[in-house]
Parts: structure tokens; C-alpha cells; sequence
């Protein structure tokens, strides 16, 4: 097997992008009730913070108006898409266009709409809003969890890509804290 490795140039924005994105990453609509009505987003950069208390976090650019709406909100709920939610994931993605009408949403709940057919739903109180670069994260704290048995949505290499159906194998692994040991 050859490997072939791509080493740029100059390390910039666009080269930064193409290696990062060889890594694959899950897709969420994240949704809130804001007073214009329902608002809602799709992140890339979902990842659990801390088990205690339920953290989690995402990114969102900073020139993002979806991202203006949900970081005031006091609850949101952060809906991973499984692998046939395409349609819900580029209704999200455009910054225009009726998003609600894509999808089987459970928007009569008292904190934020919920993908009934999402691979994970996390209610969430809003934590914090931080800035990072050129984007924000915000941080949310999980007040409710519902999952499904389902295959989820991943982005790799730009594309909106399945997992093969034999992943999920359980493998032999070491414990995050094995050093400590």
C-alpha cells in the first residue's frame, strides 16, 4: 500500500480546511424557539465537553444569523441526523427557505423543537457563548436525552458521506485516562 502524503506549501485557511476535514465528524440541526419564531442551524463541530455535569459544544461562524438567534435563547436542542436526513441537513445549512417544513419536527414541547426521527436528541440550557477565531462556540448543558437505534449522518472530505455497515465492531480499546495509571 502506498501512502501518499500532502504537505502544503503555506499553511492557510484553505489547506488547514482539506486536512481537517479528513476527519470525520457527526451532522446536527440545532433548533430553538426565538421570538421570531423557530430557528434552527446545521453544525459539523458537535463534541461532548464533560460527563458531569453534561456538557457538549458546537461552532458556529460568526457572521452566522441563525447563530445570532440560538445564542440568546435560554434552551435549545441539538438533533443528530442519522443517515437519510440529507433533505432536514441542506434545509438547515441554507440561510434561507422554510427549514421547518423538512422533517418530522415536535415543535409543541416547552424548551425547542425535537427531530422526531434524529439519531440523538439533546435538550440543552445554554451555557456559555465564547468566541473562537472567527466563530463562536457555545456551550449547552443537557437536560433531556432521547436516542434511536440508527445510523448517524457523518461529514467527511465535504461530502455528507454513511458510515459502511460493518463499523460499530467492538474493539479492544484503553481507557482515555490509561496514563494515569
Amino acid at each position: 500500500m502506498t501512502i501518499m502524503i500532502d504537505r502544503p506549501a503555506v499553511l492557510n485557511a484553505s489547506s488547514l480546511r482539506r486536512a481537517m476535514g479528513r476527519i470525520p465528524t457527526s451532522v446536527a440541526v440545532v433548533t430553538g424557539h426565538g421570538p421570531e419564531g423557530p430557528v434552527g442551524m446545521t453544525v459539523g463541530s458537535l463534541s461532548t465537553v464533560s460527563l458531569d455535569p453534561p456538557l457538549v459544544t458546537f461552532f458556529a461562524m460568526k457572521e452566522s444569523r441563525s447563530f445570532a438567534a440560538l445564542r440568546n435563547l435560554d434552551r435549545i436542542c441539538i438533533n443528530v441526523l442519522d443517515e437519510d436526513h440529507a433533505d432536514v441537513c441542506f434545509a438547515f445549512a441554507s440561510s434561507s427557505g422554510p427549514k421547518f417544513a423538512v422533517g418530522d419536527w415536535d415543535m409543541e414541547g416547552a424548551g425547542a423543537p425535537v427531530l422526531n426521527t434524529a439519531s440523538i436528541s439533546m435538550e440543552c440550557t445554554v451555557d456559555s457563548v465564547y468566541e473562537a477565531g472567527d466563530h463562536y462556540g457555545l456551550m449547552a448543558r443537557l437536560t433531556d436525552l432521547q436516542t434511536a437505534d440508527t445510523r448517524p449522518m457523518v461529514f467527511y472530505r465535504g461530502l455528507i458521506s454513511r458510515l459502511h455497515p460493518s463499523t460499530g465492531r467492538h474493539a479492544k480499546t484503553n481507557r482515555f485516562d490509561w496514563w494515569a495509571h
